[in-house]
């Protein structure tokens, strides 16, 4: 919610892995809304997904996320930004389709998950610790905040008596919770998330779910945010949610099945809010829907008028046959069709259009495109971007010799990519009338089996056959030998034969092949007679080398292209680019490998593909490879858990996502134009708990723990022609926070730079330790070329605030430091009033300036410069209140001749003043400098910035915008 790690228009390339799998227990998911299961709430659940999965072009897979609106607060430092996000990681046959459609996630405000290990925590803890076992606390929560997220487990503390939180990311949260009163039951009331700022989350209100596997038992299935708070418990933003409880339909029970939590309002004092409206069908119930959908969401300034908004357009559609989710999937899963933007007059003005794959009586595990999964998004210009699928490869050795000699051995044609059968040769020539046995001969030297395919080929019987009689013949229609047959029978000619070695028959486990050694064997032929050729072919290897890869459904599609067309009625492209996912050293190989999530039970998907090279081209100006490392490159080592010898596997919550190797830049002409290389030295953290990685395809679970980025090194090349030139940028990493201890950086001209930062803990600020305040820098020293330029330090020096007061700026050759800036007044929610530059060292001051804070304390209206506070007293109540009151164009206009007084006041002559209005929510509307020429800027009725005039009415500038209507 801080601006400066706010959801961006990234989430941009979120690599979506698809797991698509059929689980066994597929009736458990008629309770998939908010009963019996591990994931209890569609909508929050989901979210999950983005802990859970690696997000990025090691995947394969293009992310998508549409920006909607963001929400400030009195604080310049915290945001409240809402978007909109797909990952095909949830489309899968296990996943319900949640408040926006399959696929889709919204992330606003925030939520705490959880996914049910071995039964509740509520009903398997036990409060005697003498009979305590670690499963009572197995539940895993994920916490999803913007620019936060990661996931924790609780855990009980026999020494101390106390259940502790045991984050299981490596970051500096720290997460506490509260517990219900009643000692005999384990019920979290509520938890609280401080951010490594200092900034508070509370998440006071909760979802209920009723879980059924040992009695009818009520439980809190998620925690939603109620507030965000600053260091000193100023509150910035508020919550508010929709409740609804839904009972059993039997007459004779008033069971609650669910109550639901829905953010239904963000509010944040004198900005405004966000409201989100919800359509509840209750023919969804039970179904893999949530029954709650989003139908608009509404952004409001602080006088409750309507700024915009997105309308949500959908449909359900078959995704998956109902004979696997019984009757789960019989209305279908929702889809989001269009995203309609709306303004002030709720007037549609902007659509955006989705087009997914159909249904067609679908397999999970034998197609890669997937009904539902996003094919094309059209956008509000009219453009398209289409995305095209492949299944996904992984490396599989065909060429070892190993695997080649079980080929040609094998029993059957396992592999036609490898095998294929030789052509039929006769080894042996029958006549029947000559003799009814024959000899074999298996040539070779090596008591080996191999398998031999034997059959009969021109074959001509002698008469005259077999007679076989109708079932109930007449005695009187017996032909005569060697005539035709009767209306009561007809004549059967067969030829068979049999395989024998020293007088024991050989039977073929397959109708024609036979697994023979080398030597004689005798063949003696049976049935009616005749001639025949016993032809023999074998097993064997074609010509390679084999491709070293299998293609798979089990893990999803992957992207083949993405073609962008700038509108419906154009075939080609404007531009298409182009992945390819083999191996740089041999494009006969997929540089694809399987790992899994590190695990802690009930994992429902089955792994994902990374990708160690990855290469992207748009056909045309040439083509970027991407290698990257995966935990195979790291090797195990052995552990023990729980006396049990098994394996430990380092850094495998970095590595499961794919670790940056190199980057290179080709151009049209295969020419190499640039280069990254990128290296890094992970670190384990030790006092954080073991998580386990499941067993996967042949690989023996291991274990693991949380790591974090020690140090990195980038080094940079550009290439032009013969001359190179080349960069470094070395970063080593404060273990305290895992934020940037230090950077050294060669330029390409040969010059170092070197910058360290300091922390609350390398300064020893007790204060800002403890409010969380742990990633704040507080001071940075730089040195070029080994010399001292400078040192800056940032002050916190006020004990009953968490704001800077001083930037100090030390000459760290001659000693001497001198105060820079001085931050002199803030209000209750940090904004800044008076500060001061120029600071006189003997005497302390400086040249002030002062901001005045109208709009209800959100907006500057005013700036000051030379003055201080108490040079300005009282004069500016007028302006503060005209703009707390400034409503319409009528009321702006007092404002502006408010503001024109006010800077004409005598008392202020001698200071430079500069003064603003704003549309609340929209934009500034005018910019007074202290010369009196102002800027006036104009909006559209959509909220856009349509020109910039003088007070003379000249435009200065003009913007257009253009859109293409969809049906």
């Amino acid at each position: 919610m801080m601006k400066n790690t706010k959801i961006k228009k990234s989430l941009k390339f979120l690599g979506l892995v698809t797991a698509v799998i059929i689980n066994n227990n597929i009736k458990a998911q008629q309770e998939i809304n908010f009963g019996d299961n591990s994931r209890p709430v569609p909508s929050v659940s989901s979210l999950a997904t983005y802990n859970n999965t690696p997000m990025s072009v090691v995947t394969g897979m293009p992310g998508l996320s549409v920006p909607l609106f963001e929400l400030p607060t009195k604080t310049k430092r915290i945001s409240v930004p809402l978007a909109l996000a797909y990952n095909s990681a949830n489309l899968n046959v296990t996943e319900a389709a949640s408040d926006v459609g399959a696929g889709w996630s919204l992330f606003a405000g925030g939520v705490i998950s959880r996914e049910i290990i071995d039964g509740l925590n509520e009903q398997t803890y036990n409060d005697n610790p003498a009979t305590y076992s670690k499963e009572e606390l197995n539940d895993i929560f994920y916490y999803n905040l913007p620019g936060i997220s990661g996931k924790f487990r609780l855990n009980r503390n026999l020494a101390a008596g106390t259940i502790d939180i045991e984050n299981l990311s490596p970051n500096k949260v720290k997460i506490s919770f509260i517990r219900q009163p009643n000692p005999l039951y384990f019920t979290i009331a509520s938890f609280t998330i401080t951010d490594e700022k200092g900034y508070k989350y509370i998440f006071n209100d909760y979802s209920e779910g009723t879980n059924y596997a040992s009695g009818i038992y009520q439980y809190r299935s998620a925690f939603f945010l109620s507030q965000i708070k600053l260091a000193d418990d100023t509150t910035v933003a508020s919550f508010e949610y929709r409740k609804d409880s839904k009972h059993e339909t039997e007459e004779w029970t008033s069971n609650i099945v669910y109550t639901s939590c829905k953010l239904a309002k963000i509010n944040s004092e004198g900005q405004g809010s966000i409201s989100i409206d919800y359509q509840y069908d209750n023919t969804l119930e039970k179904t893999m829907n949530d029954p709650y959908s989003i139908s608009q969401i509404l952004l409001k300034d602080a006088r409750a008028n309507v700024i915009s908004g997105y309308k949500f357009n959908y449909s359900l559609a078959m995704i998956y046959q109902s004979t696997w989710a019984d009757n789960t999937e019989e209305k279908g899963r929702r889809l989001l069709n269009k995203l309609i933007k709306i303004n002030k007059n709720l007037a549609e003005y902007e659509k955006t259009s989705f087009v997914y794959n159909p249904f067609n009586n679908y397999l999970p595990y034998e197609d890669y495109n997937a009904p539902g999964l996003l094919r094309k998004m059209i956008h509000p210009t009219g453009g398209i971007t289409e995305y095209n699928y492949e299944p996904n490869e992984y490396f599989f050795d065909r060429n070892s010799p190993e695997y080649l000699n079980n080929a040609l051995t094998a029993d059957y044609m396992t592999d036609p990519l490898v095998q294929e059968l030789s052509t039929p040769v006769p080894v042996v020539n029958i006549d029947t009338n000559q003799s009814l046995q024959y000899t074999l001969s298996i040539p070779g030297t090596a008591d080996t089996e191999k398998t031999f395919f034997l059959e009969l080929s021109n074959v001509q019987y002698y008469p005259p056959g077999t007679w076989i009689p109708d079932p109930t013949p007449d005695p009187d229609d017996q032909p005569a030998p060697g005539s035709e047959p009767g209306p009561g029978g007809h004549y059967h000619f067969e030829l068979n034969f049999t395989v024998k070695k020293d007088g024991v028959t050989i039977n073929p486990y397959e109708p024609t092949a036979y697994r023979l050694k080398p030597g004689n064997y005798t063949v003696t032929i049976s049935g009616t007679g005749g001639q025949a050729q016993l032809l023999m072919s074998q097993i064997k290897l074609k010509d390679g080398p084999y491709p070293n890869k299998n293609s798979t459904y089990k893990y999803g599609p992957r992207i083949k292209n993405i073609k962008h067309y700038n509108s419906s009625t154009e075939t080609q492209p404007v531009k298409t680019e182009q992945y390819n996912y083999a191996a740089f050293n041999d494009p006969n190989s997929s540089s694809g490998y399987i790992f899994r999530n590190e695990s802690e039970k009930n994992n429902l998907f089955p792994g994902y593909i990374l990708y160690k090279n990855v290469s992207v081209t748009d056909g045309e100006n040439g083509f970027v490879r991407y290698y990257f490392k995966t935990p195979d490159d790291y090797p195990k080592t052995p552990y023990t858990v729980d006396g049990n010898t098994t394996s430990f596997w380092p850094y495998y919550t970095i590595t499961k996502s794919g670790v940056p190797q190199k980057k290179e830049v080709y151009n049209a002409q295969n020419q190499l134009v640039s280069s990254d290389e990128y290296e890094s030295e992970f670190e384990t953290l030790q006092n954080l708990p073991d998580l386990k990685i499941e067993a996967f395809d042949g690989i023996a679970e291991k274990y693991t723990k949380p790591a974090y980025v020690k140090n990195t090194k980038t080094t940079t090349k550009t290439f032009a022609g013969t001359r190179q030139s080349k960069s470094v940028v070395e970063t080593v990493t404060n273990p305290y926070n895992f934020q940037a201890a230090s950077m050294k950086e060669i330029s390409s001209d040969g010059i170092t730079t070197e910058k360290w930062m300091r922390y609350a803990s390398d300064k020893n600020k007790t204060q800002l330790i403890n409010a969380n305040m742990v990633s704040v820098p507080l001071e940075t020293e730089t040195k070029v070329n080994g010399k001292s330029i400078d040192k800056v330090e940032t002050l916190y020096d006020n004990a009953g605030r968490f704001d800077p007061l001083s930037v100090i700026v030390s000459n760290t050759d001659n000693g001497i430091s001198k105060t820079t800036i001085k931050y002199e007044a803030y209000d209750s929610y940090g904004n800044l009033q008076q500060y001061s530059v120029n600071i006189n060292e003997a005497t302390g001051r400086g040249f002030p300036s002062v901001a005045i804070w109208g709009y209800n304390q959100t907006l500057p209206i005013a700036k000051i410069e030379g003055a201080k506070l108490s040079d300005i007293g009282n004069l500016a109540a007028d302006i503060i209140a005209k703009s707390n009151a400034d409503k319409d164009d009528s009321t702006e206009t007092e404002l502006i001749n408010a503001l024109d007084v006010f800077r004409s006041n005598a008392a202020l002559k001698n200071f430079q003043i500069i003064t603003y209005t704003y549309d609340p929510l929209v934009g500034i509307t005018t910019v007074t400098p202290a010369d009196g020429i102002r800027e006036i800027y104009k909006y559209d009725q959509n909220g856009r910035l349509k020109s910039v005039i003088d007070v003379n009415g000249n435009i200065l500038k003009e913007y257009k915008y253009n859109t293409k209507p969809q049906p």
